[in-house]
């Protein structure tokens, strides 16, 4: 059976990921978020770091997209395709942090948050025979 994914998924993960991650990365260990400098630096820091990850992710998200599109018009399983998109954006944040920061931590962040995202936000489908909306893992 062909599937018919609805695209929410996409922006799901995709926010999701951005915005757990540079939680995440924000409140790691290492930056200290509720130092001196109070809570203001912190969401300073947050809305920047948010801001410079959207960038950088955009051709990771490219990828995704294109292979989104791909498995719209197969009949895969869609927990295949779930692992398939999850393993997509690991490689895209690997890819793109080896190419700019070059940082380990943040690399593991987001990857974490990337695995966190991708598989609490479920893939809605469309049956094409009763129209009825579907969810599933």
């Amino acid at each position: 059976m062909l599937h018919s994914l609805k695209w929410s998924y996409i922006f799901k993960h995709w926010i999701g990921t951005l915005l757990l991650g540079t939680t995440l990365l924000t409140i790691s260990p290492g930056s200290n978020p509720l130092n001196s400098s109070g809570i203001g630096t912190t969401m300073l820091f947050l809305i920047l770091w948010f801001w410079y990850s959207s960038l950088y992710s955009i051709p990771t998200l490219a990828c995704y997209i294109l292979a989104f599109c791909w498995f719209k018009n197969n009949t895969l399983n869609v927990n295949w395709i779930k692992m398939t998109l999850i393993l997509i954006t690991l490689a895209g944040i690997t890819m793109t942090v080896g190419l700019t920061v070059q940082s380990i931590e943040s690399a593991i962040y987001y990857s974490i948050a990337a695995i966190i995202t991708g598989i609490l936000f479920k893939i809605e489908l469309l049956s094409t025979c009763s129209k009825n909306h579907t969810t599933l893992d």
